[in-house]
């Protein structure tokens, strides 16, 4: 690919430059066969689990609740990066927070899972169909291009996610955090 370069004219304040961030780094991944997805995400045991649900499905609590929890290091309460690297999926840390307002979390971990998240009055895991991973993954993935090719690439980057990575419906309480045992 030839060189590029541009200009970048903004407001010098934070929601300015968070928000260019945001756009160049899904421009990227997309190009990469990656993601960048609204989702809470958390190491446990040395691999990274990603939490799907659409707004005020608790992505913030499970973050607060799992902060709280020895052995879980939170990646982000927001936006969480997923590249495939090698033939294996990995999380990447990532500058984006939501509601925990903490620095983003540098490093890099193998995909252990992808949960769907359900509130219910007690944590179960379930197994979840193809079609309900894929609407809940398309409708978190964050994008802010329009250009050729970004709708093929988002699509065949899904259809390589849901084939090599485990989707699980986590049924959550916000009461405590034992939903970690289940992970």
């Amino acid at each position: 690919m030839g060189r590029r370069s541009g200009e970048l004219r903004a407001a010098p304040n934070e929601q300015c430059l968070d928000a260019f961030l945001r756009s160049l780094t899904s421009f990227f991944l997309n190009r990469a066969g990656g993601f960048m997805l609204h989702s809470a995400g958390l190491v446990k045991d040395g691999k990274a689990y990603i939490f799907l649900g659409k707004s005020g499905a608790g992505k913030s609590t499970l973050s607060k609740l799992a902060a709280s929890r020895p052995g879980v290091e939170l990646i982000s309460d927001e936006i969480n990066l997923l590249r495939r690297e090698k033939g294996r999926w990995r999380v990447h840390g990532s500058p984006f927070w939501g509601e925990m307002r903490a620095d983003g979390r540098p490093g890099s971990w193998p995909l252990g899972g992808i949960l769907l998240m359900s509130k219910f009055p007690e944590h179960r895991i379930k197994p979840c169909t193809v079609p309900e991973a894929l609407r809940l993954l398309l409708r978190c993935s964050v994008n802010f291009e329009a250009g050729p090719g970004t709708s093929e690439r988002a699509l065949s980057a899904a259809a390589a996610l849901l084939a090599g990575a485990e989707f699980r419906r986590l049924y959550f309480s916000k009461k405590d955090n034992s939903f970690l045992e289940l992970v």
